[in-house]
Parts: C-alpha cells; sequence; structure tokens
C-alpha cells in the first residue's frame, strides 16, 4: 500500500474546494465526498505492530479505546522507528536522523494526545488526525505545519465540518450540536461569522447575518408557528426596525426589542412592539432554549 496516496487525495479534493464557487448545495456535495474518504479510510484494517501496541499502552485507557476504534490513518510497516522527542513525547513511524519524515504516530504519554499523520522534515504534511486526552477528535488536511483544507473536528457536544485556514476555521462550514441544532453557513477564525442558517433544536430558524457567534445584522427569524420577523438583530437578539408577521396575515411595522434573558433557560422569548405614535405591544413566543 502507498503511504501517500492519501495525502495525495486530499490535496486534490482541497484544491478542488478552494476553486469551486461555494453555494449551498456545492459545499454540501463536497463535504460528503470528504466525508466518505474519512470514513473509508477508517474501515481499512492496518498490520498490527506490537509496539505501537506498548506504546498506547502508556495512554488512558478510555482515550486508547476511541484510538482502538478509529485506528492509525496510515498502515503501520516494519520500518517504523521509534524516537523520543525534546517535549517529552514519543513518535513512532518513518525518520531520517532524528528527524520525522514520512508517516507516523506521535504519543504524548503525559498529555494522553495521539497524532496520525504525514511529515516533511519535521512538519505535519498531509492528512493528519489528532484524538485529545479529552475526547476531542480533530482530523484535517495540514500544510506546512499548519491545518489548511477540510477537516472535521468531533467534541462532546458538537461536530464541526469546514474549511481551515492557517489553523482556523475559514469559510463555509457546517456545524451539528447533539442537543439537534444545526448550522449552514460562513466562519471566520473559528467563529460563527458572515451569512448564515441556523435551525434551533425547537423548530425555529433563523437566516441572515452573524457576528462572532451571534444573530447580528440583517436577519429573518421563523418561529414554530410560521410566525416571522424580518428586520434588525443586535448581539443575538431583536433590537432594531423590522416587520412582525402572525403567519395569518396579521403584520407590525417599527420598531422592536427583545428582552435579554439571564438564564437562557427560559421558555417565554419576550418581544417589545414599538409604534411611532408611542404606542406598544408585547409578543411572546414559548422557546426551548
Amino acid at each position: 500500500m502507498d503511504n501517500y496516496s492519501g495525502v495525495n487525495e486530499q490535496q486534490k479534493l482541497s484544491q478542488k474546494i478552494v476553486e469551486l464557487s461555494l453555494n449551498s448545495s456545492t459545499i454540501s456535495k463536497i463535504f460528503q465526498l470528504a466525508d466518505v474518504d474519512i470514513q473509508n479510510r477508517h474501515r481499512r484494517s492496518p498490520q498490527k505492530d506490537e509496539r505501537i501496541n506498548e506504546l498506547l499502552r502508556k495512554i488512558p485507557s478510555e482515550i486508547r479505546q476511541i484510538y482502538d476504534c478509529l485506528g492509525p490513518i496510515y498502515e503501520i510497516n516494519p520500518k517504523y522507528q521509534i524516537i523520543y522527542q525534546n517535549d517529552g513525547s514519543i513518535y513512532f513511524g518513518q525518520g531520517v536522523e532524528g528527524r520525522k519524515i514520512g508517516t507516523g504516530i506521535q504519543i504524548w504519554p503525559e498529555q494522553g494526545n495521539i497524532l496520525d499523520g504525514n511529515w516533511e522534515n519535521d512538519e505535519l504534511e498531509g492528512q493528519c488526525r489528532m484524538v485529545y486526552s479529552n475526547k476531542d477528535i480533530f482530523e484535517c488536511l495540514f500544510k506546512q505545519g499548519r491545518a489548511n483544507g477540510f477537516g472535521v473536528f468531533q467534541s462532546q457536544k458538537k461536530t464541526v465540518k469546514g474549511i481551515w485556514i492557517d489553523n482556523n476555521l475559514s469559510g463555509e462550514g457546517q456545524e451539528f450540536r447533539k442537543d439537534g441544532q444545526r448550522y449552514y453557513g460562513q466562519f471566520q477564525d473559528g467563529q460563527k461569522n458572515g451569512q448564515g442558517i441556523i435551525y434551533f433544536k425547537d423548530g425555529c430558524k433563523y437566516e441572515g447575518e452573524l457576528r462572532k457567534n451571534r444573530e447580528d445584522g440583517m436577519g429573518t427569524m421563523i418561529w414554530s408557528d410560521c410566525s416571522y420577523y424580518d428586520g434588525e438583530f443586535r448581539l443575538g437578539v431583536i433590537k432594531g426596525r423590522g416587520v412582525y408577521s402572525s403567519g395569518n396575515g396579521y403584520s407590525l411595522m417599527g420598531y422592536f426589542q427583545e428582552e435579554v434573558q439571564k438564564d437562557r433557560k427560559q421558555k417565554i422569548q419576550r418581544i417589545i412592539y414599538k409604534h411611532e405614535n408611542g404606542s406598544k405591544l408585547i409578543i411572546e413566543k414559548i422557546r426551548q432554549l
């Protein structure tokens, strides 16, 4: 088996992502292709090697179990060598004169982290995956030691898929939370930033501008009862001029301001409508935040 074939495939995929127009349908198709590629590599049965088993025994058992389920990214071969690193980690893989060159596995016994990757002159280059001691998993294409390309991050609370640029999630991406909330849209420096769509776990939907992970700018909130607000948002809440429609033909136009909830688990979303003539109206929505 050619250890570099997977790297070349991922480089081609990453280049294709950059070149294509990143509309929502294109992004979904590309993400599906990348997911299939990652899943296919996880189904491989790499050659067993007692040396790596011995090294893995230095890692906490729960992290070792996660790694055993995933398996190494690249096939282990008898020419792999053990190189002890200055930071206390142990490298098991291809190398020349103490430098990491080629495929291998790096283990941090004290921290409990495990890194699978391909190296060029001690820098990550190609498809790599880190399993962290807190059970987070990050797999991405690396260039010159930094994440640059399509990647997938998984934690106990969410899964994020998208394009990483210089170690930061930037551009089109997707986030799926374990509680059912989904996000499709743009990221910048690891945060939701730009145009996007949020599907909340209670059936409501937001579509519009976001800044630093919060609804901010022009957007539309559609509630599960088919009513909607189209207008301005600030720092994650409705605030500014807009239009509210009850869904049965009744509508309001003017200034709206949502009460900021200290307890985000409250089920009542309260919005105050202010008409130009000074009259006020309170709109309440039952939510499952």
